[in-house]
């Protein structure tokens, strides 16, 4: 017998922080509902002709949320890239809104405390 498989696109989308650590970078489920703000916060960020700064050899370098077909996004440094779209984040609101959505001890409490989280 036959199983069929969906290819429909589920809404699983999953957050990286990118820390040079000498470990794997912390990945997490990022909530439905927290996605669904994430990409409404990206429609209302206005365009940056820039992109997102140079990141430090080590050390937090940005955050990333990956939604497969649906997209990709990274913030650091007050800006988000999607593609060749850049957004000013001055308020760094997507970065802080992703990077709270991982479960408490995914992110090191040091970095929280250096982004003022």
């Amino acid at each position: 017998m036959a199983t069929s498989r969906s290819t429909k696109p589920t809404d699983t989308c999953t957050g990286t922080a990118s820390i040079l650590s000498g470990r794997r970078d912390p990945e997490w489920r990022v909530p439905a509902a927290t996605a669904r703000q994430l990409m409404t916060l990206w429609q209302q960020l206005e365009p940056s002709e820039l992109a997102p700064p140079p990141a430090p050899a080590l050390g937090y370098r940005g955050v990333a949320l990956a939604c497969g077909a649906r997209g990709r996004w990274f913030a650091y440094g007050c800006v988000v890239a999607s593609g060749d779209a850049y957004k000013r984040d001055s308020g760094r609101a997507f970065e802080r809104l992703l990077l709270e959505s991982a479960p408490a001890g995914v992110i090191p409490p040091a970095l929280l405390r250096e982004l003022d989280l």
